[in-house]
C-alpha cells in the first residue's frame, strides 16, 4: 500500500467519530503525560518523599482509577449512552491539573492525583465501547489502532512540551502543571461537539438491567484472557520508574526526564496502528506473544543498562510492546464480549488491570527502594516468562471460535 492509498484508506474506512475521539484523546493525553512523567520526580526531588512511598501512591491512585472503570462501563451499558460519561471524565481530568500545581504536601498531591485518575477511569470503558459501536467490523482493529496512535502522539507531544517548559522555566513544576490545563480544556470541547453516538434516537432506549449473571455471560474466552492480562500487567510497572532509574542512577538531568516519555510514546505510536491493522488479517494471539517477547527484551535492556543509550533502547522497546499489547487486548475483548455487554467487559478488563497494577507498582517501589531500580526490571523480565507460559497453556481456549 503506497502513501496515497494509505490516506485514502483512512479517509474512507475510519468514521468521523473515531477521528474525534482520537483527537480528544491526543489532547487529554498531552496534558496527562506531563503529570504522570513529572509527578514522581517532583515528589522525590522537591517534596523529599521516598521511592517506596511513591510506588504505593501510584499503585493506590491507579487502583482507584481502574476500579472506577468497571462501574463506568456497566453504567454505560445500562444507559446506552457513552459520550457524556466520557465528557464528565475529561472534565475531572482537566480540573486535576491546576490542583496538582497548587499541591505543596503529600496529602494534597494524593487528592489531586486521585481526581485525575478517577477522571481517567470514568472515561476509559465508555470510550472503548463507543469505538466498538462506531467502528465498521472489517476495520475494527484499524480504528482501535488509530485511536491509540493518536492518544500516544499526545503523550509524545506532552513529553516535548514538558521538556521545553522545564528548560525555559528552570525546572518549575508548578508552571508546567498549570500549562497542562490548556490542552485538557480543548479536549473537552472536541469531545462535546464532535463525537456522535451511533444509537438510533428514533428507537426507544433500552435500559439493560445490571445483573451479576452478566459476568458469566461475558464468556469463557474472555475470562481466560483476563488471566493472561492479570499476569502480564504485573510486569508492566509504571513508566515513571524508568525516569527515576535514569535520573537517580545514570545521571540524567531532570529537565530531560521527558525524553524517556517522548521515546516510548513515539514507538507506541509507530506500533499501535500497524498492529491494529495487522490484527484484522492475522492471528491476534501470535501478536500477543510478540508483545510479551518485546517487553522481556525491554526489561533486560533497562535492568542491565550501564549508560543512557541502553535506557533509550529499553524505552523504545517498552513503547513497542505497549502499542502492540494494549490494542490487541481491546480488540479481543470487543470480539469475545456480546455487544450489549461491551462496557461491562471493558470495565472488568480495567479492574483486572487495576489489581495487577497495584501489585506491580507496590512490588516495583519496594524492589527499587531495597535493591535498586535495575532489579525492578529484571523482576519484570521474569514475570514476562510466566506470561508467555500461560499464553502457551491456554492458547487453544483463546483461539476457539
Amino acid at each position: 500500500m503506497n502513501k496515497s492509498e494509505f490516506f485514502q484508506f483512512l479517509k474512507q474506512s475510519i468514521p468521523g467519530t473515531i477521528w474525534a475521539i482520537g483527537l480528544s484523546s491526543l489532547l487529554i493525553n498531552l496534558a496527562t503525560s506531563v503529570i504522570q512523567s513529572g509527578s514522581a520526580v517532583y515528589l522525590k526531588a522537591v517534596l523529599g518523599i521516598a521511592v517506596s512511598t511513591i510506588g504505593v501512591i501510584e499503585a493506590v491512585v491507579e487502583c482507584v482509577a481502574n476500579t472506577v472503570k468497571i462501574f463506568s462501563g456497566i453504567i454505560s451499558d445500562y444507559l446506552r449512552r457513552r459520550k457524556w460519561l466520557m465528557v464528565f471524565g475529561f472534565v475531572l481530568l482537566t480540573i486535576s491539573k491546576p490542583l496538582i500545581a497548587m499541591s505543596k504536601n503529600i496529602s494534597s498531591i494524593i487528592v489531586a492525583r486521585t481526581i485525575d485518575r478517577i477522571g481517567n477511569g470514568i472515561q476509559a470503558s465508555p470510550r472503548d465501547a463507543l469505538i466498538s459501536d462506531a467502528a465498521p467490523k472489517e476495520t475494527k482493529g484499524a480504528c482501535y489502532g488509530l485511536r491509540q496512535s493518536l492518544a500516544v502522539v499526545g503523550s509524545t507531544l506532552g513529553g516535548v512540551f514538558g521538556m521545553i517548559v522545564m528548560k525555559l522555566s528552570g525546572d518549575n513544576f508548578q508552571l508546567l502543571f498549570v500549562l497542562a490545563t490548556i490542552p485538557a480544556i480543548l479536549a473537552v470541547v472536541i469531545l462535546t461537539f464532535f463525537v456522535k453516538e451511533t444509537l438510533n434516537h428514533k428507537q426507544k432506549v433500552y435500559r439493560r438491567k445490571i445483573r451479576i449473571h452478566d459476568m458469566k455471560a461475558l464468556g469463557k474466552r474472555f475470562w481466560v484472557l483476563m488471566l493472561v492480562v492479570a499476569i502480564f500487567m504485573i510486569a508492566r510497572f509504571g513508566e515513571f520508574f524508568i525516569s527515576l532509574h535514569a535520573c537517580e542512577n545514570l545521571g540524567m538531568p531532570k529537565a530531560y526526564l521527558f525524553m524517556i516519555t517522548i521515546i516510548f510514546n513515539l514507538f507506541t505510536t509507530l506500533s499501535a496502528f500497524p498492529t491494529g491493522k495487522l490484527s484484522d488479517r492475522m492471528n491476534k494471539v501470535n501478536l500477543l506473544f510478540i508483545g510479551v517477547a518485546v517487553l522481556f527484551i525491554s526489561d533486560i535492556c533497562i535492568g542491565c543498562a550501564h549508560n543512557l543509550v541502553w535506557i533509550w533502547i529499553g524505552a523504545a522497546l517498552w513503547g513497542i510492546q505497549r502499542g502492540m499489547s494494549e490494542g490487541i487486548f481491546s480488540i479481543l475483548i470487543s470480539d469475545y464480549v456480546p455487544k450489549d455487554l461491551r462496557g461491562t467487559g471493558f470495565g472488568v478488563y480495567y479492574i483486572t488491570v487495576s489489581v495487577s497494577v497495584f501489585f506491580a507498582n507496590t512490588i516495583a517501589g519496594g524492589v527499587s527502594q531495597y535493591f535498586g531500580e535495575a532489579m525492578t526490571y529484571l523482576t519484570g523480565a521474569l514475570i514476562c516468562v510466566i506470561t508467555a507460559v500461560t499464553l502457551l497453556v491456554f492458547r487453544h481456549k483463546l483461539e476457539q471460535g
